[in-house]
């Protein structure tokens, strides 16, 4: 790895030497015609022949950039969504190295704490082009490699830009995952040295964050659900063509298709060859996707929430008629669920630097006020302000449930079930203070 960041350290020394041989020349010229000895001026022109001829032989023509694109994986939550980043290989220098964006440290302190708020800093870095392989060879994932077209000229800024930001001090930056992660800043790099606009094609249909997010987390429904409680309004808003390249399918897609236009009017494509360097495409298996189906729709979070709904309703109305108190602690436990989950929805609105989480319209039906009307399950007294809890809670969500199709954020159906169980607690509740007056 240190040899591979000295050859990027003299990539960047010859940029600059070529951009300099002008000047370079006429100051070696002015010398040669210094009124001294034969001696001398034999010397300054070895020197000038040394200098251009090294600078000329630096030629990029053997360095290839690629860029590197890992499909989806459930091996982690953060595979999911793929990975990307570029190659860049140089066998007459002896380079091949991996540049990846998508480096962090886990065992940072609080680094969960850190992570909700939207404060996590991930790091550039150059990976050895086997290690990278081995690792997701490992982890059976598929990789693909596009070649990209270019120009010499270019690679020379790409290169200079790449060993500037290997340095300590420039490798840190602050993650944003649907505006600043190791999928756009690759993008972006590609677009900037070029040699000419990249052009994308048009956008197929209109999209939207979460609709992105979706086709990545679609085959797993507990964690559409989470992110879909933890996402506001914003992420719900018509995105341009371009914000959708923060995925790593959607740029590789992207690029299949895109063309570089020049100054002069000329086109080419941008990827020059691709290719499946790990793993291959598996054909999709019918019987085990309607098995995969029938699975996820009994253990989805509709499936338990209608489940939990039916359940809570005759606890309700049973436990009423048979005055007993044992029921009072699964509504309590889950008026303890509601407002806890309300309480990380509102500080994430509130506190956090993730973009799109709020306004969040869940913190209608999840929010801190659940535990007024769980505390009132223990006490004696029928207060007032329990009362008025479960009055106005019920008024609310049924208010919310008539009003689905207006609200302007794409709330989960999963959610319906689970706020049954809420209006089914409060009904409870205020049955409960009812018998406790008289």
């Amino acid at each position: 790895m240190f040899i591979t960041l000295k050859l990027f350290n003299i990539y960047k020394e010859c940029a600059k030497l070529r951009k300099n041989t002008v000047l370079l020349y006429a100051k070696l010229e002015k010398m040669i015609n210094h009124p001294l000895s034969i001696v001398w001026r034999a010397l300054c022109w070895a020197v000038l022949f040394t200098v251009t001829s090294f600078a000329q032989a630096q030629s990029y023509d053997s360095l290839r950039v690629s860029l590197l694109t890992v499909d989806p994986s459930p091996t982690e939550v953060y595979t999911i969504y793929g990975h990307t980043a570029l190659r860049c290989y140089d066998p007459a220098n002896q380079i091949d190295a991996v540049l990846n964006w998508g480096m962090f440290d886990a065992h940072i302190p609080n680094f969960i704490y850190h992570f909700i708020k939207g404060e996590t800093d991930y790091f550039f870095a150059q990976i050895p082009y086997n290690v990278f392989i081995r690792e997701y060879s490992w982890k059976n994932a598929t990789i693909t490699e596009q070649v990209l077209n270019i120009p010499d000229v270019e690679k020379a800024g790409l290169v200079q830009f790449i060993a500037t930001n290997l340095e300590p001090e420039n490798r840190e930056y602050r993650y944003n995952f649907l505006f600043d992660n190791c999928t756009t800043r690759p993008r972006d790099l590609i677009e900037k040295y070029c040699g000419g606009t990249l052009i994308y094609p048009k956008q197929t249909e209109p999209a939207t964050f979460r609709k992105l997010i979706h086709s990545c987390t679609n085959p797993y429904p507990w964690m559409t659900f989470g992110i879909d409680l933890l996402i506001g309004s914003g992420a719900d808003s018509l995105i341009s063509q371009h914000q959708e390249l923060f995925l790593p399918e959607k740029l590789k897609d992207a690029l299949d298709l895109a063309t570089i236009t020049t100054s002069t009017g000329e086109k080419y494509p941008i990827v020059l060859s691709s290719q499946i360097l790990v793993g291959e495409k598996q054909p999709e298996n019918n019987s085990a996707s309607a098995h995969f189906l029938l699975s996820s729709c009994l253990l989805s979070p509709l499936g338990i929430g209608i489940l939990a709904a039916l359940c809570f309703s005759i606890l309700a109305v049973t436990t009423y008629k048979r005055k007993s108190c044992v029921s009072r602690w699964p509504f309590a436990l889950l008026l303890f669920a509601a407002g806890a989950a309300g309480c990380l929805i509102a500080f994430i609105c509130l506190f956090s630097e993730h973009p799109c989480t709020a306004p969040n319209w869940n913190l209608l039906w999840l929010h801190p006020l659940h535990w007024i009307g769980m505390v009132g399950f223990f006490l004696k007294k029928p207060y007032p302000l329990i009362r008025w809890y479960h009055s106005i809670n019920i008024i609310v969500l049924v208010i919310l449930l008539a009003a689905w199709p207006c609200i302007p954020q794409a709330l989960s159906i999963a959610n319906i079930p689970f706020i049954g169980c809420l209006i089914f607690a409060s009904i409870y509740g205020l049955l409960a203070l009812k018998r406790k007056r008289s």
